[in-house]
């Protein structure tokens, strides 16, 4: 009878511990990280180590993610099927809080819930303007903008000129364009940098290509009207205009391979993982700081019951640069041994 009782007892004891870790679950705040790229993606990786960086030891807070691959495939019907499946995650999720990274997130999802009355949004890596996705004077919406660092890649430049002979001191002038695909991304790097003050450096304008034929064709020609030229996304280029639907994208490796052994300039990056992927330099706005920054704030609405409009919209602070010495070294290049530094103290030195 007694072993009866006592097996009874501790049955009761389990399924209230059972329930109680269900309902502190059931009640644990929910962030659900929502990127617009894949895990693949050097960008979304770097995401990832900022946010977790600002979550550190925060395990009371449950996360999900929900990534969405419209880097590799933005065809219409890819996006219609990945916004209704990002919004499912939302809707099967019911969280706090959505951190939306990158443009496609905020248009086929986010925008679809401003101004709820439960679910609130911070976006980052956004590197245009949120009025498309009527975030602007929403209740429940804050979040950081990317903008590239123009100021640091001029400085990079002005370092470096003198080792493409020209001198700024006596009267020489520097030109840049950029060339990359025509990924939203890409165009609103464009947009940002055509209206940016160059001076004393002279922008010769945004180059959009299609197919890794016509970026061949483009990096050539560009690079007899300029001294620099920088490179942005170019992870949609097929290998020739006529390449079929189901053709692969070109390896960016196998892109950037071609541009730094063939561009007579040098090539700069205006992305941190540029390098990774071959080029020489890059000066890139840091992937940490958006991350950290957007979990930041999503601490501060559900620890601290701040509403989102009280939290001031930011813009991009910090960059990181990034530098491949076999590639600086095949230009005869030196850079600024603070450079070397920089890179390596953020893992970001590639031989």
């Amino acid at each position: 009878m007694r072993r009866k009782i006592t097996a009874i007892l501790m049955a009761g004891f389990f399924v209230m511990l059972i329930g109680s870790i269900v309902q502190v679950n059931a009640n644990r705040p929910r962030i659900l990280v929502l990127h617009s790229y894949d895990t693949e993606y050097a960008w979304t990786r770097d995401l990832n180590v900022g946010l977790h960086r600002a979550l550190a030891d925060q395990s009371w807070i449950q996360l999900t993610y929900h990534y969405m691959n419209t880097k590799k495939k933005s065809d219409d019907e890819h996006l219609r099927r990945a916004g209704i499946a990002a919004r499912k995650a939302i809707e099967d999720t019911q969280p706090d809080v959505i951190v939306a990274f990158d443009d496609y997130a905020q248009k086929l999802a986010g925008s679809y819930y401003v101004n709820h009355d439960k679910i609130k949004i911070v976006f980052a890596a956004v590197n245009g303007s949120v009025a498309p996705y009527n975030y602007e004077g929403a209740s429940n919406v804050t979040g950081i903008y990317e903008r590239k660092p123009v100021a640091a890649l001029k400085e990079a430049m002005i370092l470096l000129s003198g080792a493409i002979g020209k001198d700024i001191a006596k009267g020489d002038t520097l030109r840049t364009a950029l060339v990359a695909d025509t990924t939203l991304s890409a165009s609103r790097d464009g947009e940002f940098l055509d209206g940016y003050d160059w001076d004393p450096v002279q922008y010769a304008g945004s180059h959009y290509v299609e197919d890794f034929e016509e970026w061949k064709k483009t990096i050539l020609k560009i690079a007899t009207e300029v001294d620099y030229i920088l490179v942005g996304g170019y992870r949609k280029l097929k290998q020739r205009p006529d390449s079929g639907p189901k053709e692969k994208y070109v390896q960016p490796p196998e892109l950037m391979k071609w541009t730094e052994e063939n561009s007579p300039v040098p090539v700069l990056g205006i992305n941190v993982f540029n390098t990774e992927d071959g080029a020489m330099l890059s000066v890139g706005v840091s992937p940490y700081e958006q991350g950290g920054t957007a979990a930041s704030m999503a601490r501060k609405i559900i620890e601290d019951g701040k509403a989102p409009n009280t939290i001031p919209y930011v813009v991009s602070r910090q960059y990181v640069v990034s530098f491949r010495r076999s590639a600086l070294e095949r230009r005869k290049l030196q850079v600024p041994k603070i450079f070397e530094a920089f890179a390596r103290a953020t893992d970001n030195y590639y031989e």
